[in-house]
């Protein structure tokens, strides 16, 4: 019966919210329009962007960040106002690590026309405002979106923007375009197609049909709460639930889905997942929701798992745009871009139209070796264009199955030859990096927020931000310098008598009180001192509190990266270095994150 009656409140709950929003045009729309021809992501200037709302609502997304709800709010870029728009914090751990420093560094979300469907800011329907917690430099987005769209692949546009919410200087933050139905309008000439953004359990695409509805496992992750089909109905862009909540209908969400505690997991630094259930679930589809057709997804993944390699090159033309494909794959692996499909198998969107599939680049702020699977510094920089994969070729069979094909591996490296001579040429990357810094330089000095110091940041573009250590970091949050096992008699004498513990690795995990670090200091070398300071604030000028973000402290200097990068495609294109294993082997990267989220096949 109570089934029933949810089913029989569906349609009064749309009506309220149809026009409750409705009643919002009007408002806005004597504000004036946005002129979709004017590019709001402009490049040769930092924008600032001011969020103005109730100081409660304020305080609710700092108190309540990992509800991520949406909390009407005014947007000003520049001078130019977007009144009653819809602000939420997002992220994972971008989002969990600024919850647990309790930072107000938050990353953010935008939603223009949450309140007014017919509106768009200057064409664009939602932002992401990103925090740059995992890169010291804060530009390598901006710099790897650049390469992407040089190549004509359709990319988000980013630009940098120095950020304030009220009274609170958060500083420098990066702008980036939303992939949603007004990203594919811009992009592709029928919007009316599927637009996916599959995640870690199904995004290398080595599945078909028969796994679509297989349960997955998630071993260590805590069992959440199902999502009410009714709450999560899209209405033209937005789910329900985060329009009722926006809107303040608060006791009409409590009836279809009870308050439940929203906590994070803060020793890894993320905030609570609400994990898919099924392969199918696990792509995400961002359009069409409400009348999903998976018919062309599981004709594309056939045909990419299970032609034979003789009608393959046939097959795959009909359901892939692989020229787009290749250029994709050809980026990715010249710019080292690990956290997308070619290194962890995730942020990429794919979008689907008449049957064939597009990729679509995504979150490239970790770009030129930041998250580096595990691999080192040296194999980094040497990362082979010919098997570009992280781990085995055979896990990744876009890439796999595509370079298997002659024709295509030569057309590939034909476009790795353009983006060398095009927007990866060092005639061009170069002059447009050293024009970005400085555009920043005065920003970054003036943000007292950013996870890192001024002087981390003015190192980290020409230097590695800390010094190798024996993994290299070789997973996200890996260890600094290694700290000594075994202290001289003094130094565990003085440990016992002022912290009542006899080694450093006992320390990793306190909160230290005023005037303890100055003990520990009387207490061990300078040396030893040193090292432990880093294992604890990641690089030494570091001014947050203790644990540094795990995937920044891994960074490499970007422009020296970028140029040694340079020439080692050239010499692999040359014959001069190898630029495969030859086993298929890939790069020798770690694959520990993707097998965890393999336990339920």
């Amino acid at each position: 019966m109570w089934k029933q009656n949810k089913a029989l409140l569906a349609l009064p709950l749309v009506v309220i919210v149809i026009a409750t929003a409705m009643s919002g045009c009007a408002r806005s729309a004597s504000i004036g329009t946005h002129d979709p021809k004017v590019d709001p992501f402009v490049t040769d200037r930092v924008a600032t962007v001011r969020i103005v709302m109730e100081e409660e609502d304020w305080t609710y997304c700092r108190e309540h960040a990992f509800e991520e709800r949406y909390v009407p709010a005014d947007f000003w870029w520049d001078d130019e106002l977007v009144p009653d728009v819809g602000l939420r914090t997002k992220g994972n751990s971008s989002l969990g690590q600024a919850v647990g420093w309790g930072s107000p560094r938050m990353p953010f979300a935008v939603d223009f026309n949450i309140f007014n469907r017919a509106r768009t800011f200057h064409g664009v329907k939602k932002v992401f405002l990103n925090n740059g917690w995992s890169d010291p430099t804060l530009i390598r987005e901006v710099i790897a979106y650049g390469i992407f769209a040089g190549m004509g692949i359709p990319t988000p546009r980013a630009s940098i923007i120095d950020l304030w919410v009220n009274d609170t200087h958060l500083g420098v933050y990066t702008m980036v375009e939303m992939v949603d139905q007004a990203f594919i309008q811009r992009h592709f000439a029928d919007a009316t197609g599927n637009l996916y953004k599959p995640e870690l359990v199904v995004a290398r695409l080595d599945w078909t049909e028969k796994d679509a509805y297989k349960k997955l496992g998630f071993p260590g992750m805590p069992e959440m709460p199902r999502q009410d089909p009714i709450l999560y109905t899209n209405l033209g862009g937005a789910p329900l639930i985060d329009l009722l909540r926006a809107l303040g209908q608060e006791e009409m969400v409590s009836l279809y889905e009870p308050e439940t505690p929203v906590e994070g997991n803060m020793f890894r630094g993320l905030p609570p997942m609400r994990m898919p259930e099924t392969y199918l679930e696990a792509m995400m589809l961002k359009t069409n929701e409400n009348n999903p057709d998976y018919t062309a997804l599981f004709k594309f993944l056939d045909v990419l798992n299970n032609e034979p390699d003789e009608t393959f090159p046939q097959e795959i033309e009909k359901v892939l745009d692989v020229d787009l494909t290749l250029k994709f794959i050809a980026v990715s692996a010249v710019i080292v871009h690990l956290d997308n499909y070619i290194g962890i198998g995730h942020n990429n969107y794919l979008y689907e139209v008449n049957g064939k599939f597009t990729p679509i680049p995504f979150d490239t702020n970790m770009a030129f070796g930041t998250f580096n699977s595990g691999i080192r510094k040296d194999g980094l920089i040497n990362y082979f264009i010919d098997e570009p994969t992280a781990g085995e070729m055979h896990r990744f069979p876009l890439v796999d199955r595509l370079l298997s094909h002659q024709p295509y591996l030569d057309r590939y490296r034909g476009y790795v030859e353009e983006i060398m001579n095009g927007p990866f040429s060092l005639d061009v990357v170069l002059p447009r990096l050293d024009r970005i810094v400085e555009m920043v330089r005065p920003f970054v000095e003036a943000d007292t927020e950013m996870f890192y110091a001024f002087e981390d940041w003015e190192r980290c573009i020409t230097e590695d931000l800390r010094p190798p250590d024996l993994f290299e970091g070789w997973m996200a949050g890996g260890p600094s310098p290694m700290l000594p096992f075994f202290l001289n008699r003094e130094e565990t004498s003085c440990l016992r008598k002022n912290f009542g513990v006899s080694s450093l690795f006992e320390l990793m995990m306190r909160d230290f009180k005023p005037g303890e670090l100055e003990k520990l200091e009387e207490c061990l070398s300078e040396e030893t001192y040193s090292l432990f300071l880093q294992n604890i604030f990641g690089p030494l000028m570091a001014p947050q509190p203790p644990r540094q973000p795990g995937f920044g402290p891994n960074s490499l200097g970007l422009k020296t990266f970028i140029i040694a990068r340079h020439e080692s495609v050239r010499q692999q294109l040359n014959g001069e270095r190898p630029s495969s294993s030859g086993s298929g082997a890939g790069n020798g990267g770690s694959m520990w994150m993707a097998d965890m989220f393999d336990f339920g096949r």
